[in-house]
């Protein structure tokens, strides 16, 4: 349909980074994505390059129709602009802020008020009722994965990247949190999940791209539960 939002992302890029050189080329219009390969492979490094923390050093990449990063046109939108949010395996909260600051700290152009709103309804859709107050030392590990996921929720974006987003939890809280992830994964247009476990990714991937020593080998497309 004309003026339709175009949803997806496009990747054609290239990073050389000492003896490891990333050759990564995909488009999909998946809305969830997972890139599976071993430690080393090319994975996180690939994430960070859409989200723009890392720069390629050349190729181009489209986020839902809109260029984002483009080195013939010298495009390189900051990753702030991007509308991108980003689960970083080690989760990667504020030490120095407590739940709930952590939560509000991307938050812009917002009153007090609308962020505290915003804040605790997160809080109770993750079920970190009294923990606000509690700073990322003091939480568990599924507890820090919570409050990084209502961060991502608080700030909209169109996009989330997650980075290995069950590896540091024991079992149980595993399989909770890949339900919670589940569950959340429709809110976005687009997720893409880069994991070393194949059970996770075909348990929360509608299509599937294997990378081996930085190159794409196999896409797999399959329908989820």
């Amino acid at each position: 349909m004309e003026g339709e939002r175009k949803t997806g992302i496009e990747v054609s890029i290239r990073k050389r980074l000492g003896a490891f050189y990333l050759d990564v080329e995909f488009a999909t219009e998946a809305s969830s994505l997972g890139i599976l390969g071993a430690s080393g492979s090319g994975k996180s490094m690939t994430l960070k390059c859409i989200a723009g923390i890392v720069t390629p050093d050349e190729g181009r990449i489209a986020i839902n129709g809109r260029v984002v990063y483009d080195s013939k046109q010298g495009i390189n939108i900051k990753p702030q602009k991007r509308k991108v949010g980003y689960l970083f395996q080690d989760y990667a909260l504020f030490p120095t802020y407590n739940a709930y600051h952590n939560i509000t700290a991307g938050l812009r152009g917002m009153s007090t008020a609308q962020k505290r709103e915003k804040a605790e309804g997160l809080i109770k859709r993750f079920h970190l009722e009294g923990l606000e107050k509690h700073y990322p030392y003091q939480l568990s590990g599924g507890q820090q994965q919570r409050v990084a996921l209502a961060r991502i929720i608080a700030y909209e974006p169109d996009v989330i990247l997650l980075d290995e987003p069950f590896s540091a939890l024991d079992s149980h809280l595993r399989l909770q949190m890949q339900q919670e992830v589940q569950a959340l994964l429709p809110i976005f247009d687009t997720a893409i999940m880069v994991t070393h476990n194949q059970e996770e990714a075909h348990k929360l991937c509608s299509a599937l791209y294997v990378i081996d020593g930085g190159r794409i080998e196999v896409l797999e497309k399959r329908d989820v539960e």
